[in-house]
């Protein structure tokens, strides 16, 4: 966990750490995980709050999220690459949550028990959560970028600006691409 007594790192000195780390220095890598921990965790509590149904807390998918990303091979361009990772990392944690759930509801060698109102809410917004990302999945083939501003809209919780500033493109163009997708995801989701 980072001091509260130090300076948040800047950009530059993330993508450094980034760097560091890919080329074998573990040290960095402990520096990055200090440095960006805070970060990381608030785009886990901006996705649980986006997603009601979610049953992990915003520490659990910090965590997770994190142990997902230490554990696989470094391959960062930067902190903004890195920092979509981690958004790409939270909704996919979600999604195999969600699948986890319902095929435990529908069978996965469980004892059958009867389903309370709260276990159908809970099996609706699996069933939900899944077709969001499978919606998403549609759009990204069609058109990358305004799925990965839905995706960092409501799995990363930036905003506007952030969108703008991450994605290298202008605030009108993130409401286009927002509006546009939102009402690709309305149709996609309706029909």
């Amino acid at each position: 966990m980072p001091s509260p007594d130090l300076p948040a790192p800047t950009p530059v000195e993330i993508t450094q750490l980034l760097r560091r780390w890919q080329d074998g220095d573990l040290v960095a890598r402990e520096h990055l995980v200090e440095a960006v921990y805070a970060q990381v965790r608030a785009i886990a509590g901006r996705t649980v709050r986006a997603n009601p149904g979610a049953t992990l807390g915003a520490t659990e998918l910090a965590h997770e999220a994190l142990a997902r990303l230490l554990g696989g091979e470094a391959s960062w361009e930067n902190r903004r690459h890195f920092f979509n990772v981690v958004a790409q990392a939270t909704r996919q944690i979600l999604v195999d949550t969600a699948r986890r759930r319902l095929r435990d509801k529908r069978g996965g060698g469980a004892v059958p028990v009867s389903l309370s109102a709260a276990d159908e809410q809970a099996q609706a917004e699996d069933e939900d959560l899944l077709r969001l990302h499978e919606a998403l999945e549609q759009l990204a083939a069609r058109d990358p970028r305004k799925a990965q501003v839905l995706e960092l809209t409501y799995f990363g919780g930036l905003d506007r600006e952030e969108l703008a500033r991450a994605l290298d493109v202008s605030v009108p163009t993130v409401d286009r691409d927002l509006r546009f997708g939102k009402a690709w995801l309305k149709r996609a989701l309706e029909g």
